[in-house]
């Protein structure tokens, strides 16, 4: 009876570490796709912080990029191209990328036409609140260059402390670890019932 008794202590211990590891995370992400160019502007965040993207496509596999403007704050996001990066992690310090507000920036490509097989890393700043967002332009796709027409798909990340360090994106395995916790907790309880 002891046993378990130590056996439920440290998986709560260890399921009570990982619930914080989780909670604390300050990167998030997520997938936008068939964006239109020219199209309604997207708006990324964490539910209370956001930054706002805009985009137009320039050519195949190609597009400009510009400051966002939220209709609902009133919030500006300045723009900047994450010279250099091909991965998250290497944005330490977001503020070190020269932001736009009065241009676009461009043209910048999806990973298709970008010699290093990676698409290009674009970077917002919302102007009231210092948050950064992060798009990493996955596919652009044109439906009609005439009129114009495209999609794009992307990546982004989003910093909810407002420093602009996306160098520690949280491993997916933390969940992971966490249910299985929880499920090992749960068979002690089951245990103790039956």
């Amino acid at each position: 009876m002891r046993r378990r008794y130590v056996l439920l202590a440290l998986v709560c211990a260890f399921t009570g570490g990982m619930m914080s590891c989780s909670i604390q995370a300050e990167v998030i992400s997520g997938t936008i796709t068939n964006w239109e160019g020219d199209g309604p502007a997207e708006t990324i965040g964490d539910g209370v912080h956001r930054v706002t993207l805009y985009w137009s496509i320039n050519t195949y596999d190609k597009g400009w990029f510009y400051r966002g403007y939220d209709l609902y704050d009133g919030a500006l996001s300045k723009v900047a191209f994450a010279t250099g990066v091909t991965d998250i992690s290497q944005i330490s310090d977001a503020s070190i990328f020269s932001f736009f507000d009065t241009q676009g920036i461009g043209p910048y490509c999806d990973a298709d036409s970008d010699p290093d097989g990676t698409g290009d890393f674009i970077v917002w700043k919302n102007m009231n609140t210092g948050h950064y967002g992060v798009l990493r332009i996955d596919d652009i796709a044109v439906i009609d260059i005439h009129v114009p027409l495209a999609t794009l798909d992307g990546t982004w990340w989003f910093q909810t402390d407002g420093t602009g360090d996306f160098s520690s994106v949280p491993e997916p395995s933390s969940l992971l670890l966490f249910l299985c916790g929880q499920a090992v907790f749960g068979f002690l309880f089951k245990r103790r019932v039956s």
